[in-house]
């Protein structure tokens, strides 16, 4: 039997991003990376990631299942709200072999570890180093959402306060865009979507948007979308 401690608020903010039935059954939890202090959670787009200093320890690893930690957290109101001075309370996880439970303020909820292998998770972090230059990515606007959602949820910040809450957004083109905020305690990874946007978009809207509106012939309105396309 093993017993480790998780930030509620960090609690709140992994598990967003974990996944939702999908058939990769071992994404629909909550991953204790005991063997490097972290709390992970990824659906394959996005991949949330925080340091845990009470998830630390010589036990295996385990992956909590979505519906254990939706039973637990709902138990955690009022001063234990988003926001509250209570949200940032020690969550306590005892894991007995396959047997989860989660301590919460009116007692505990029980659960089964989500069985399965969690992904590497740290071949998709860039390394220090390796996080290079900005470069424009494509990205699933929603997913961006939810991972500047994540952020401040793990800081506590209360939805209302959230628009206020400032974030860095490091694009890098077809590799994994970093999201961080002002600490180095966590953050959140969009995979960028595979299209066939031109480049020079951008520019192209700029400069409409610089330019006199004018009225165009239907011939020279047709050879601008030929020339758009």
């Amino acid at each position: 039997m093993q017993t480790l401690t998780v930030s509620l608020a960090t609690l709140r903010a992994a598990r967003t991003h974990a996944a939702e039935g999908d058939v990769r059954y071992y994404l629909n939890g909550v991953y204790l990376d005991t063997a490097a202090g972290k709390v992970v959670a990824t659906d394959g787009h996005r991949l949330f990631v925080a340091n845990a200093r009470g998830v630390k320890s010589v036990y295996p690893a385990v992956i909590v299942a979505n519906e254990t930690i939706d039973a637990a957290l709902k138990q955690f109101t009022g001063e234990y709200a988003r926001g509250k001075s209570g949200g940032t309370v020690d969550v306590t996880i005892t894991i007995d072999e396959t047997r989860v439970t989660i301590g919460t303020p009116t007692g505990q909820v029980t659960g089964t570890a989500v069985e399965g292998r969690f992904p590497d998770w740290r071949r998709v972090v860039p390394k220090a180093d390796a996080v290079g230059e900005h470069v424009p990515a494509v990205l699933n606007p929603q997913y961006l959402a939810d991972a500047c959602e994540a952020l401040a949820i793990a800081r506590n910040v209360s939805k209302k306060a959230a628009g206020q809450h400032a974030i860095r957004i490091h694009m890098r083109g077809t590799d994994p865009t970093v999201i961080t905020d002002n600490t180095i305690g966590v953050l959140a990874l969009v995979m960028p979507m595979r299209n066939d946007l031109r480049a020079d978009v951008a520019s192209m809207a700029c400069r409409m948007a610089h330019e006199d509106a004018i009225g165009y012939s239907d011939e020279t309105a047709a050879e601008l979308v030929a020339e758009a396309a």
